[in-house]
């Protein structure tokens, strides 16, 4: 059966990245992906101005007493009041605080100590030059990132097209929860994880329903959603339970079937398959179990796909702050609580770690990873984890 490692890799081997691009505008841009390097139209500042509130002067014999004028082009041994970012005459060799002049009369001020050549001069284009980088390819537009476009000039940007992603859901036992529940069923959460985690992955989601355990029905609505978008992600009917019916449907249609099953836990059935240039994730219809595949399996795939740079899973590193269970074999996502104390990461469960709980994946910070060669580990074990991101 293939580790985690080996399914990840295999996923990340055979994703490939979309490649379509639009143009827009910077007020559409965050958190959206740079399909290009992005430069700087212009110098900043664009014009050499002053760095405070006080006179700007041009040295004389006597750099004492200092004559005020009122015109903009200094002579020797005078000097004009000026205040912070306002552009500094050609003429002037440097500007003097007011917290560093006395006011003799309206005519002169006294300098208290020498002041250098050039001083409070911020220069044109020494904090940002035409031409200098902003944003790379593949890099994700933050909201200092766009405010920074527009400080530079830039008004549109190139950007890969997010991706589209359908949902289908699965199950007879699952309702909406504005209906009521009836006598032996659950509400659909699974949904609201996938279209939320999703778009925080950078894609947005088209919605093809949720599907009761009828093959044919399924069928049609997966060969529909695929003909619609680049990736669909099912949730349920992948075990071994008499109305799993989502494997089978996927070797009729004639996917290549990567992955079907894994040593993850909780999700093991977790399958990732390829049809033609499409992708599908048939992801667990547990939502414990579906949560742990979406954030270990999909979103690596997700953040690929959408041209980031970063899209590996960064591990951290804690420590344990009980004994934690673990069976060799099988690579475990506990769900933890994560204290910082002393600069040291410390990881607690955080409640359950039964697959069909799903309260304590909602309390959890984060998964710590126990992987295949771990059996039960005690507490002071130093373990990786990774913090949930939503």
């Amino acid at each position: 059966m293939l580790t985690v490692k080996e399914a990840v890799e295999i996923i990340i081997e055979n994703t490939k990245q979309k490649q379509i691009t639009e143009e827009i505008y910077i007020n559409e841009s965050l958190n959206r992906t740079c399909s290009e390097d992005i430069f700087s139209k212009i110098n900043i500042p664009t014009f050499t101005r002053s760095a405070m509130d006080g006179y700007a002067l041009k040295f004389g014999r006597n750099n004492q007493y200092i004559e005020v004028k009122d015109e903009a082009k200094l002579k020797e041994g005078c000097c004009i009041r000026i205040n912070t970012g306002f552009p500094i005459p050609k003429t002037a060799d440097a500007v003097v605080e007011v917290e560093k002049t006395k006011q003799i009369d309206n005519s002169y001020i006294e300098i208290d100590g020498s002041i250098q050549k050039e001083r409070n001069f911020t220069k044109i284009g020494t904090e940002l030059k035409k031409g200098e980088a902003l944003l790379k390819k593949g890099e994700v537009i933050t909201a200092k990132k766009m405010s920074l476009l527009a400080y530079a000039g830039v008004a549109t940007l190139k950007v890969y097209q997010k991706p589209i992603v359908g949902i289908i859901t699965t199950g007879d036992e699952v309702v909406f929860p504005s209906y009521s529940l009836p006598k032996n069923s659950v509400y659909n959460s699974n949904f609201f994880i996938l279209d939320s985690l999703v778009e925080k992955w950078h894609a947005q989601t088209i919605y093809f329903g949720h599907t009761p355990d009828d093959k044919t029905v399924f069928k049609e609505r997966l060969l529909y959603a695929l003909s619609r978008c680049d990736i669909v992600v099912t949730t349920g009917g992948v075990s071994k339970g008499t109305k799993d019916y989502t494997k089978s449907v996927l070797k009729e249609i004639g996917v290549d079937m990567l992955i079907e099953k894994s040593t993850i836990k909780p999700g093991k059935p977790a399958t990732f398959a390829v049809y033609s240039d499409k992708y599908i994730f048939a992801l667990p219809g547990w939502p414990a179990a579906l949560y742990t595949t979406a954030y270990i399996y999909l979103k690596p795939f997700m953040l690929k796909f959408a041209g980031l740079n970063n899209y590996k899973t960064q591990f951290l590193y804690g420590i344990l702050d009980e004994d934690m269970h673990s069976q060799k074999g099988k690579d475990y996502f506990n769900r933890v609580k994560i204290e910082n104390r002393d600069g040291a990461f410390y990881l607690k469960s955080a409640g359950s770690q039964k697959t069909d709980n799903f309260f304590s994946i909602a309390n959890a910070d984060g998964f710590v990873f126990l992987d295949t060669h771990k059996a039960d580990c005690k507490k002071g074990s130093k373990l990786p984890f990774i913090f949930f991101d939503d």
